[in-house]
């Protein structure tokens, strides 16, 4: 039993915290849509804008590092897979409607996201279940003082937002606006039964860090629109001036849940620290025939990765068989079933190689 695989630390780790939606925006075409990688959502997220001809972007390179007061090339991220991984540019004419709202709307919620900084024309999103009830709606924006958290479009203030303040509450952060301040990781919950707890009860991580103490009421108010849960965007107009100018990447959301302390750091930790997980056969099933035999092979997996599977029976001199070169995978785990083996095969070899 021979694989291979390229499943990254971060992307894995975050699997792993089993979030109930995961965008990991890898998508080098709009065609099929962005892919819940969790398997969740009742349809893929679709691409709205011109793609291509110089406006938003599929298939853009995903951070390899990102802001560091203290170091100008930044903290390097590998746990992400380098250059392998991909991200969606907004570009301030394109973004993702994920779908209804309702569906991407709870009380308790944890979004988890990177996103590269470029100036905000008013209010830009980053994620917003564009949902007017304040009970469950959540919005993480960038605007003109930076990143904001909004929970109750229809109040503004102590009741409703909180923007981040420097790290001596001195006034707002606005590097997460800066163009060349580049990649940034956002981890950010809330919880309660009325907008004003929700909005005291904000947590908020930037590259591994607690900046909760650093929040601070605003008065700006924060607006919905379209009722469709959207990454990168608001309204229906993907080049609307809330439509954000940089770019997203490893959308996780968690419905009923705030991440602890431990498993908001377990993401930091995953994306600084270089990893690759190893597809692993996890089972080989033989299915009896009256006149041959099945066999189903099994194998941890990633959803809408493809995967070739092999067969040899001389691990020395033999060639590998070529079974499938085109299963996708469903989901943490995969299997493909091998038919019409003569009963006399005693020994056989399988592999399992992730192709893309």
């Amino acid at each position: 039993m021979l694989s291979f695989v390229n499943a990254n630390n971060y992307q894995a780790t975050v699997v792993k915290l089993s979030p109930t939606y995961y965008y990991e925006l890898n998508e080098t075409t709009t065609d099929e849509g962005a892919l819940d990688t969790m398997g969740n959502a009742p349809k893929p997220g679709s691409f709205n804008g011109d793609y291509g001809v110089g406006g938003p972007e599929v298939g853009g390179e995903g951070p390899l590092t990102v802001f560091s007061a203290d170091d100008f090339n930044g903290i390097p991220v590998p746990g992400l897979g380098g250059t392998d991984n991909l991200a969606h540019y907004s570009n301030n004419s394109g973004h993702v409607t994920l779908g209804d709202g309702n569906l991407y709307a709870s009380s308790s919620i944890t979004v988890a996201l990177f996103f590269k900084a470029g100036p905000a024309q008013g209010g830009d999103r980053l994620f917003t279940n564009n949902i007017s009830d304040p009970t469950k709606s959540f919005q993480v924006n960038v605007a003109n003082n930076g990143l904001v958290l909004a929970v109750d479009p229809s109040n503004t203030g102590i009741a409703a937002e909180r923007t981040l303040y420097m790290e001596d509450n001195s006034g707002p952060d606005r590097r997460l606006i800066q163009s060349d301040s580049g990649w940034f990781h956002v981890v950010a919950s809330t919880s309660g039964d009325s907008g004003n707890e929700r909005a005291a009860n904000f947590r908020l991580w930037i590259n591994g860090v607690d900046r909760t103490e650093n929040l601070q009421p605003d008065s700006t108010g924060w607006g919905i629109d379209t009722g469709q849960a959207k990454i990168g965007g608001r309204r229906a107009d993907p080049a609307d001036s809330t439509t954000h100018s940089g770019a997203q990447d490893e959308v996780a959301i968690w419905l009923d849940r705030v991440l602890t302390d431990q498993e908001a750091m377990s993401l930091w930790e995953a994306a600084i620290t270089e990893k690759t997980i190893p597809l692993v056969i996890t089972d080989i099933e033989v299915l009896k025939n009256a006149d041959d035999q099945d066999v189903k092979i099994s194998w941890n997996s990633r959803r809408g990765k493809i995967y070739g599977v092999y067969s040899t029976t001389n691990l020395i001199d033999g060639d590998w068989e070529e079974l499938d070169d085109s299963v996708e995978g469903d989901g943490e785990i995969t299997s493909f079933t091998y038919p019409g083996i003569p009963l006399n095969d005693k020994k056989r070899f399988y592999r399992v190689v992730e192709l893309e």
